[in-house]
C-alpha cells in the first residue's frame, strides 16, 4: 500500500508558498559533507553510524543527489535507549528487532525531503519507508515549546547543513508508535484518548497492540467532541459517560473503528462495516464524507497518520451508531 507522495508533507508548512526560482536552495560548495560524512567525522555519532552500517544506510545518507532531513540521535541519546530496554549494546537490540526492524528505527529519523527549522510545524509527518511497498510511518512535531518528537525527544541543535540535507540532533532515540500512542501524544485527540480510557473493552490497549489489528481509526479531534457536548446538550464528557454508560461508549467509538489498514488512496465508496458490526456510509465525491445511521455527515480533514498496527484519519464529528 503506497502512499500517495503529496502525503509525505503532511505537517509541513513553507512560509512563502510554492518555490520560485529565487527560492531555490543554492547548490552546496563542493567543501560541504554529505550527512553521513558529517557523522562520521563527529565521534558523539559513532553509535549511529554503526546503526546505519548495518542497516545497509549509509549509503542512502551518503548520497548527494538524495535531499533528506535525519533526527541525529546522540550516542547519549543510545545509551538512554539501552537503558530503557536493558540491553547492553547495539549488538542487543539488533538480535531483538532483526535487522529489518532496526533499519525501520533508523529510517524513523529520516524524512524524504529536506526542512529546516523554519519550515517545521506542530503536525504528523511521514517518514522513510523501508521499501516502495511499505507504508510510510508517521511522527508527532510539537512545536509549542521548541521542537518536540513523539513527546520523547528535543531537537537540542537544529540545522546541521550538509549537501545533501540538513540534520537536527536529537536527545533520545524516537521509536515508532502504534495507532493508540500515536493518539497519545497530540493533545489535540485528549478527548478521544481519555473516552477510550474509560469505555468497556481496554479499547486503548487494544488500540496499542502491535499484534491485533491493523486497524482503520477515523478519530475525532477535541473540536469533534466539542460539538458534540454542544448538540447533545451535555456539560463534559463524564456527562457522555453517565448518559451512554461505558459499555455505550464502547459501541459509539468502535463505531469509528474499521479493520484493515485502509490509506486515503483506498477508502471505499458506499456502505462500510465497522469494528462493532455497525456499517457507516462513505461518500468521496468532494472529499471523504462519512454518514452515521442517524445521517450525521463528518468530513475527514487529516488523512494516513500511520501507526504501526493500522491507520488514522482524524474526522470533524463524533460519529453515532
Amino acid at each position: 500500500m503506497k502512499l500517495g507522495s503529496a502525503l509525505i508533507l503532511a505537517g509541513f508548512v513553507f512560509a512563502n508558498g510554492a518555490c520560485t526560482k529565487e527560492d531555490e536552495p543554492t547548490p552546496p560548495s563542493p567543501s560541504q559533507k554529505t550527512i553521513a560524512q558529517i557523522a562520521a567525522d563527529d565521534g558523539d555519532f559513532s553509535i549511529l553510524v554503526d546503526a546505519l552500517t548495518r542497516t545497509g544506510l549509509l549509503a542512502t545518507v551518503s548520497d548527494n543527489s538524495a535531499n533528506l532531513t535525519v533526527f541525529a540521535p546522540t550516542n547519549q541519546a543510545f545509551a538512554d535507549l539501552l537503558a530503557e530496554l536493558n540491553l547492553p549494546d547495539l549488538d542487543a537490540v539488533e538480535n531483538a528487532l532483526g535487522t529489518e526492524g532496526l533499519k525501520t528505527v533508523v529510517l524513523y529519523h529520516v524524512l524524504g525531503m529536506e526542512v529546516k527549522s523554519n519550515m517545521v510545524s506542530t503536525g504528523y509527518v511521514s517518514t522513510a519507508a523501508v521499501n516502495s511497498t511499505d507504508d510510510a510511518l508517521s511522527l508527532f512535531i510539537n512545536t509549542m515549546s521548541g521542537v518536540k518528537i513523539n513527546n520523547r525527544a528535543m531537537v537540542t541543535t537544529p540545522d546541521v547543513d550538509a549537501s545533501n540535507g540538513v540534520i537536527h540532533i536529537i536527545d533520545k532515540v524516537i521509536l515508532p508508535l502504534s495507532i493508540y500512542d500515536l493518539l497519545m501524544v497530540n493533545p489535540d485527540y485528549s478527548s478521544l484518548t481519555t473516552a477510550l480510557g474509560v469505555a468497556d473493552g481496554n479499547l486503548d490497549a487494544l488500540l496499542a497492540d502491535i499484534a491485533a489489528g491493523p486497524f482503520t481509526v477515523f478519530g475525532p479531534d477535541n473540536m469533534a467532541f466539542g460539538d458534540l457536548l454542544t448538540e447533545l446538550n451535555l456539560a463534559d464528557l463524564p456527562a457522555v459517560v453517565a448518559s451512554l454508560g461505558t459499555d455505550g461508549l464502547a459501541d459509539v467509538l468502535l463505531y469509528h473503528v474499521v479493520p484493515g489498514n485502509i490509506n486515503s488512496d483506498e477508502v471505499p465508496s458506499g456502505m462500510v462495516t465497522t469494528a462493532s458490526s455497525e456499517m457507516f456510509s462513505i461518500d468521496m465525491t468532494a472529499g471523504v464524507a462519512i454518514t452515521d445511521k442517524n445521517n450525521r455527515t463528518g468530513m475527514v480533514k487529516v488523512v494516513d497518520i500511520q501507526g504501526t498496527n493500522g491507520v488514522i484519519h482524524t474526522i470533524d464529528k463524533v460519529l453515532l451508531p
